[in-house]
């Protein structure tokens, strides 16, 4: 299954008026980094603080439409956000599983919601294969994080709104955990310039799909702890975001977990936001010079959320300020 870019102007027409459209931002301090233009498409200022609610929005949009209005989903934090704030929107009697040790701050946004929360399972993989379980128990409709077309078209309106800003775009940079979001701005990118290079950035902790695409099938890997929490775990073995990411992806690195962390200082020190990891992961491909850009090139990152518990930024700041003091 693919999608096209009639879908995700579907998705625009959809989410029109309910979600921020955000800036896109020249970064004056990765732009002197790296001597080319950058860019920051700040989707830590969404709704929610992430990127998610748009796929979130539309795909809850889409089962409205279908009469569909019981719906279960399995999420690190974002997602289950995005589809808490998505039911403020359109009517869903929604339940969300997450991790038992996923972020205590995402945890406690979602318990603001009128929702269904289940804590279950010490790993991404054990929740979704139990949220699915449950849907089919409970005769809901399961919304996946990544593996859902209306998922992926929603977030492919990001790269709309960046090219009517930078038509000249020549790099998209995202990060990667299961590829919902990299298949829907690397559709539109496909779509309207084939020229523009589409990268994909994963932690080194949760490399599924870089691993996946290099063995040309979908395979597991071993997952250790990652600040990165939003782009970590394995996929589904029938995900429909492997075959779209291996058609749009030009280009994929793999970021150390202390490269990740400093980032985030970085990124607060220069641009003056807290980010997550994730995002923290798109930026440090470019910052850490992973990937090359020449003179000249506009280059755009998808900066994803900005939701990062306290607990875990204090852990960074201090962490930072010692390796500070010792150098």
């Amino acid at each position: 299954m693919s999608i096209f870019l009639s879908d995700i102007l579907t998705a625009r027409q959809r989410l029109q008026g309910k979600v921020v459209v955000t800036p896109l931002k020249r970064s004056e301090w990765l732009s002197e980094l790296c001597g080319a233009e950058v860019f920051l498409k700040l989707e830590n200022l969404q709704l929610t603080g992430s990127f998610k609610f748009r796929g979130a929005l539309n795909s809850l949009s889409w089962a409205s439409e279908e009469g569909i209005h019981k719906v279960f989903a399995a999420s690190a934090g974002n997602h289950g956000l995005g589809l808490a704030e998505g039911s403020r929107f359109v009517a869903s009697d929604l339940t969300v599983c997450v991790p038992v040790n996923s972020s205590p701050f995402k945890r406690q946004r979602l318990r603001t919601y009128n929702i269904g929360l289940i804590e279950h399972g010490n790993e991404c993989d054990v929740t979704e294969a139990f949220a699915q379980r449950l849907a089919k128990e409970k005769k809901g409709f399961y919304i996946s994080p990544y593996n859902n077309a209306e998922v992926m078209a929603g977030q492919g309106t990001i790269a709309l709104e960046i090219l009517e800003s930078l038509p000249d775009l020549t790099t998209l940079i995202a990060s990667v955990g299961g590829g919902g979001l990299i298949g829907g701005i690397g559709t539109v990118a496909r779509a309207v310039n084939p020229r523009i290079r589409v990268v994909g950035a994963c932690a080194a902790n949760s490399p599924v799909l870089k691993e996946s695409v290099k063995a040309g099938r979908i395979v597991p890997v071993f997952v250790d702890q990652t600040v990165a929490d939003g782009i970590a775990g394995n996929i589904e073995a029938d995900s429909i975001t492997f075959p779209v990411v291996r058609e749009v992806v030009d280009e994929w690195v793999s970021v150390d977990e202390q490269d990740i962390l400093s980032t985030i200082f970085e990124f607060l020190s220069n641009e003056g936001m807290v980010i997550e990891g994730s995002a923290a992961v798109a930026v440090a491909a470019l910052s850490r010079k992973l990937i090359g850009v020449s003179p000249g090139e506009k280059v755009a990152i998808v900066i994803c959320g900005g939701n990062i518990a306290r607990e875990t930024w204090q852990e960074i700041f201090f962490s930072h300020r010692q390796e500070s003091f010792q150098a």
